[in-house]
């Protein structure tokens, strides 16, 4: 096997919609990134997932040009990936796919987004996509706090999956002659090209993942709240404070004194001005010292970044700034500090 200075670092960002891995040397030099989709080890079946994982490490290591014996590290952050079982199933499938002796580290992606985004520095990380987790740590005790992450059964407060979810029950309630009509049922029917309401159960319980599908519509609800649509505005603000209340648990375990600290949102449900408007300006967020941050680079950066250090590779100025440049990505929050 190559070594530590000649051979790649595998990176994994595994996430309920989507999975990228990223493959750079020991030196921060990104020569591959390639995109699948969901790798969520509570949603969707282990053979799919174990598949969809070779399948990206054969890709990643083809358009890079190298063979799999160059593989000195992998970190995998996959949501859903906590449990020691899950991590077990996933090194052990890898394993017996890569070089004898390769490393192999599996997180939960909250932990790998925020290394992404403070590079070890102690701070908090908060994910709403498909689902929801915030996620802070402590470099000083080598300590991480969660809150949230609990699967889209369970848990996922403030997530893509909770927006769509409420905005289906919203519709099918308003059709009940429930609750007051709403524009998200225009919108929904369109979305699914359904003439009626009743043609939404046919389109949710048959999709083929009910969970992403349900989560697709997260936007729509999210535009309709900006135009004003009174329902849409409710659910918007539920997952706004849903959010926040992630937030103030970790926040409180993690803060000593009266430092500000970092918190580094992401995901597909804070592209959207308005959420991010509604969040950022919920009262039991002030007072608690909160800077809001832009991930600016790929969560995937941080499971590279694991994986060099796992191998003791430190991150180097040098390495911090390739990264960034080759995994950069347009801000999805404008960074303000919360007072």
């Amino acid at each position: 096997m190559a070594s530590k200075g000649s051979g790649l670092f595998l990176g994994v960002d595994g996430g309920g919609t989507k999975t990228t891995l990223l493959v750079g040397d020991g030196e921060g030099r990104i020569v591959s990134i390639v995109g699948g989709s969901s790798s969520n080890l509570k949603s969707r079946p282990w053979d799919e997932v174990r598949a969809e994982l070779s399948r990206l490490v054969r890709e990643g290591l083809e358009r890079a040009g190298r063979p799999i014996a160059d593989i000195a590290g992998i970190a995998l952050g996959l949501a859903g990936g906590d449990r020691p079982e899950d991590k077990k199933r996933v090194a052990e499938h890898l394993a017996a796919e890569l070089a004898p002796g390769v490393r192999i580290d599996v997180f939960n992606d909250a932990a790998t987004a925020l290394m992404a985004g403070t590079q070890g520095a102690k701070g908090m990380v908060l994910i709403s996509g498909t689902g929801s987790i915030c996620c802070g740590f402590d470099p000083e005790s080598g300590r991480y706090v969660r809150s949230g992450g609990w699967g889209y059964l369970l848990g996922d407060e403030g997530s893509g999956f909770d927006l769509g979810r409420q905005a289906l029950t919203a519709v099918l309630k308003a059709h009940d002659g429930r609750e007051e009509a709403t524009a998200l049922t225009g919108l929904i029917l369109e979305r699914f090209g359904a003439a009626h309401p009743e043609g939404l159960i046919t389109s949710v319980y048959e999709a083929d993942n009910p969970r992403t599908t349900i989560a697709a519509i997260a936007p729509l609800v999210l535009a309709a709240a900006r135009a004003g649509d009174l329902t849409a505005s409710r659910i918007a603000d539920g997952a706004a404070a849903a959010l926040a209340a992630l937030v103030v648990p970790v926040a409180a375990s993690l803060r000593a004194g009266e430092e500000t600290l970092p918190l580094i949102v992401t995901g597909g449900v804070f592209r959207d001005e308005g959420l991010r408007s509604r969040f950022g300006n919920r009262p039991e967020l002030r007072g608690i010292g909160l800077e809001l941050l832009s991930l600016k680079v790929l969560p995937v950066a941080g499971s590279y970044y694991m994986a060099l250090m796992r191998a003791g590779i430190a991150l180097s100025p040098d390495i911090i700034n390739r990264v960034s440049q080759h995994c950069a990505t347009e801000g999805e929050f404008s960074d303000e500090t919360i007072r």
